[in-house]
């Protein structure tokens, strides 16, 4: 193709998930989908120097595999930049294997939580189909190693990368850690489909429509097992008041979003400006509602209620397990009355309660189940989230987890929701099954329950969410039992 057709130098792609293909054979369209930011700063990063960058977002338009590849093709790129987590690697590499066969001279960059965990892995498996990798937070990274690329030289000179040459695995010193957020470019929404009709939250996330979503910072203070670090680490770093209201007026005000859920790991945790957010929304006046994950052991009554007058109207919380030992033994440093606090103080403030527990820890016996079901029903919750353990690359279990029960390292079994690749000592995938199941039913159709859920209805979204999300629960458990 002639270089004067070229529609895009680099063209970031989130592929297309083994959901939104299974969704799209059905004739259904894909829900609780969001945009990939990663890629959309990445975008506005290297648009910053000049570079012409596009998006593919094949989750939201469920384009499949070949059509990616054509998409492609009629762009013309130099280069494109696949993100991949765990769980979709393969399908990032089925992408880049497309492509390759069309337009045999592009170079394909892949970046992400995955590479960035498990790099040597990756690459050596994937040398054919991935030129290089962009490992940890890679806004600097990209554009030092396009320049690299478009000089003709290698990336060995570029830190924070992984590539493999003549079969021998070469990774870089790492980058440092962004450590001024506000330097960064707003993201790339403008490169995005239509976010108010290729976008649709799920609705147990959503206090209203139209719904998207927004990240104002990176790193989680947690230093919990089962959680993989990799690419953000421990220390949290913010973008400053003025930049997060910037974003949230561009999102309000030309997108027209009435509803943003805030997917930091932790948005509490930097209190003095979770607070002044808190100010200027309520001084805006915005028709806004959101939503937001916190540490039980970051949050205060007094800090609740002014989240509440500011527009929040959920908060999640990772209790994870109702044992104690458990609870030690993941590392997660908050206690059992930390949670039961937290939840009383939000329900207190008028905040919807929404708990993630996970099922089959290494060292579970029934016992520690018996109380994860305990508490997960003493607390006043709206929404829980129940999965099964799961072990990812880069995780701190992750190199010993086989002495806790049975794993399965093929990366495509990483899925929270289903029996994926681990089932701790004294337990059977059908009888982890079955316990979540029966859990899901003993919470959601409880006459106490759903009897304050009812009650509690003050809008027609409101009602909509609740017969939904109810029936859906009911007919899945139903297949289960």
């Amino acid at each position: 193709m002639d270089e004067k057709m070229r529609k895009a130098d680099i063209i970031f792609i989130d592929p297309p998930s083994s959901l939104s293909l299974s969704m799209r054979a059905a004739g259904k369209k894909p829900t609780g989908n969001l945009p990939c930011l990663g890629i959309c700063i990445l975008a506005s990063v290297v648009e910053r120097e000049g570079i012409k960058a596009d998006i593919i977002d094949a989750v939201a338009m469920q384009y499949t595999y070949e059509e990616v590849a054509q998409k492609v093709l009629e762009m013309n790129p130099r280069y494109i930049g696949l993100t991949a987590m765990t769980h979709s690697i393969c399908n990032a590499a089925a992408i880049g294997n497309l492509v390759k066969e069309k337009m045999p001279g592009i170079k394909i960059i892949l970046g992400g939580v995955h590479v960035t965990s498990a790099p040597r892995e990756t690459m050596i498996r994937f040398q054919h189909v991935f030129d290089v990798a962009v490992l940890g937070e890679g806004e600097a990274t990209i554009v030092e190693l396009l320049k690299a690329i478009e000089s003709g030289k290698e990336p060995s000179g570029v830190d924070g990368v992984a590539f493999v040459r003549d079969g021998i695995f070469f990774k870089t010193k790492p980058r440092d850690i962004i450590k001024d957020m506000d330097t960064l470019p707003m993201p790339a929404w403008h490169l995005l489909p239509n976010m108010r009709t290729h976008y649709t939250p799920h609705p147990i996330s959503s206090g209203g429509f139209p719904s998207n979503h927004l990240l104002t910072s990176r790193g989680c203070p947690g230093k919990c097992i089962f959680c993989d670090t990799s690419v953000n680490g421990h220390k949290v770093r913010g973008y400053s008041a003025d930049y997060v209201m910037e974003m949230i007026d561009i999102l309000y005000n030309k997108y027209g979003m009435r509803d943003l859920q805030i997917n930091d790991d932790t948005f509490v945790t930097l209190k003095k400006r979770m607070l002044e957010i808190c100010d200027r929304l309520v001084d805006r006046r915005y028709k806004l509602t959101w939503s937001c994950d916190a540490r039980a052991s970051d949050v205060s009554e007094d800090g609740l209620k002014k989240m509440r007058s500011a527009g929040c109207w959920q908060i999640a919380y990772g209790v994870e397990t109702g044992s104690q030992r458990i609870m030690k033994f993941l590392k997660k440093n908050v206690t059992l009355e930390q949670i039961h606090n937290a939840f009383q103080w939000s329900k207190k403030s008028g905040i919807s309660t929404k708990g993630f527990f996970i099922l089959g820890h290494p060292t579970e016996t029934h016992e520690s189940i018996n109380e994860t079901i305990e508490i997960m029903l003493s607390l006043d919750i709206d929404v829980v989230g129940v999965t099964f353990f799961t072990v990812y690359p880069g995780s701190p279990i992750y190199t010993t987890i086989s002495e806790y029960g049975d794993f399965d390292p093929d990366w495509d079994k990483t899925d929270t929701y289903a029996i994926g690749n681990f089932i701790p000592k004294g337990f059977t995938a059908e009888e982890l099954t079955a316990i979540r199941s029966n859990a899901l039913n003993r919470f959601y159709f409880r006459p106490k329950y759903i009897w304050r859920q009812a009650k509690n209805i003050r809008s027609t979204h409101q009602l909509f969410k609740l017969i939904k999300y109810g029936g859906k629960i009911f007919l899945k458990n139903m297949k289960t039992s």
